[in-house]
């Protein structure tokens, strides 16, 4: 079983994803250093350059390098991608994160796999699979977003990839910045277990760079170093725990709350609008 992450150059974020491997005896191979990331498009090339390396069989698992951590050893990992009986599994969160204009993802949006809230939506950021089999999937997302590409891709091969809804594997936290202390705690075995799901996560993945909701749930471990946060990072933190924390209270999908609140704030404007025509011309 193989461990990779997508990673140019070394600093303290990419640290703190070594450190949670070496904790479990994991190395991770990093793909990429020294080149030049010219933008997101070519993490999805690097990594099938990769892949051609490998047995068909050969399991792997990516996650993003700078934003993640592991909370488990491999023969978990591989225990649980197992159980799915699949052959590619990527992980899940609440946003529909699709590039199209935001009435632009409505077709999609439809068109999407039913699934249990608030995972319902895969994340390109973590993925586990054969690797002939995910050589095949990520050369369909080859010159684009891959999560964007990969979420139309879906609405079209609903069984093609394995979601893991239950975050058995993958935690990803986007969606949910500021719901950190509510999302996670400690078990009785010292383990991050997912409350919403039950589940004792593998890899916790910030995306969206929310550093200081992963620093949030990961000093609860004890083995990671102290961290700062900018009164920006900070600021912009309470902001969005605000937004999602109404929309865990009523929608738990993040498209979807906006979509409603787009609709609401339409029809109180034009109902604004009659009122007042309404008063000139009566």
């Amino acid at each position: 079983m193989k461990i990779v992450t997508v990673a140019t150059h070394h600093n303290d974020d990419l640290e703190r994803l070594l450190i949670s491997a070496r904790k479990f005896n994991i190395e991770v191979e990093l793909i990429g250093i020294g080149r030049e990331y010219i933008d997101h498009y070519i993490k999805t090339d690097w990594l099938l350059e990769y892949l051609e390396g490998l047995d068909d069989n050969e399991i792997v698992l990516y996650t993003d390098g700078y934003d993640s951590v592991l909370l488990n050893d491999t023969s978990y990992i591989e225990e649980e991608f197992l159980k799915f009986n699949h052959p590619m599994v990527f992980g899940t969160e609440q946003n529909f994160n699709c590039m199209s204009s935001f009435f632009g993802k409505i077709g999609y949006f439809l068109k999407y796999p039913k699934g249990k809230k608030p995972y319902r939506y895969i994340n390109a950021g973590g993925w586990i699979g054969r690797a002939g089999y995910a050589r095949e999937i990520l050369s369909k997302v080859v010159g684009g977003d891959d999560q964007s590409l990969l979420l139309k891709y879906i609405t079209k091969n609903k069984t093609a990839i394995g979601h893991d809804i239950e975050q058995r594997i993958f935690s990803c936290m986007a969606g949910r910045t500021g719901m950190e202390d509510r999302d996670y705690v400690l078990d009785d075995n010292g383990r991050i277990k997912n409350t919403n799901t039950g589940s004792n996560p593998a890899i916790l993945h910030a995306a969206g760079k929310n550093f200081y909701g992963l620093y949030k749930v990961t000093r609860k471990l004890g083995f990671f170093p102290e961290e700062k946060f900018s009164d920006e990072e900070i600021n912009q933190y309470k902001k969005s725990k605000f937004w999602n924390t109404l929309t865990a209270w009523t929608t738990a999908d993040n498209y979807l709350f906006h979509l409603w609140l787009k609709i609401i704030v339409a029809i109180l404007g034009m109902a604004t609008i009659a009122l007042i025509l309404g008063l000139i011309f009566n």
